[in-house]
């Protein structure tokens, strides 16, 4: 349990800029139009002001994986990690942009949560 609530901070971090990046490249994407080139695609998303916040959060979240790596094994931190991140995007992107969560997805989301639940018990 310590593990989890060390990590919450980084995962929510990342989780937040997955999100933020969805919404505003969708965003951004409609507005922009479809002839002009790929960099001032790219210029238009990096310089967009959520775009920005979600850098400035993914490295928040490095900051807070140091002090969750310094603490607890690599090798049981990453996975748990990984699985509460691929979690909570997916349910986030179901619920935000109604992307679809199949049955196959839901059971692959839930075996990797068996996952985490089994490795997080030292």
């Amino acid at each position: 349990m310590k593990l989890l609530l060390t990590m919450l901070p980084t995962v929510v971090l990342v989780v937040y800029g997955q999100l933020i990046i969805k919404w505003r490249v969708e965003h951004l994407a409609g507005l922009l139009p479809e002839s002009g080139d790929g960099w001032s695609r790219l210029w238009n998303y990096m310089t967009d002001p959520f775009v920005i916040s979600a850098y400035l959060a993914a490295l928040g979240g490095s900051v807070a994986w140091v002090l969750v790596v310094e603490r607890y094994d690599l090798s049981m931190a990453f996975p748990i990690y990984v699985g509460l991140t691929i979690a909570l995007v997916a349910l986030g992107g179901s619920l935000l942009f109604g992307e679809a969560l199949s049955w196959q997805r839901v059971i692959s989301i839930s075996l990797i949560l068996a996952g985490v639940v089994i490795g997080s018990r030292t």
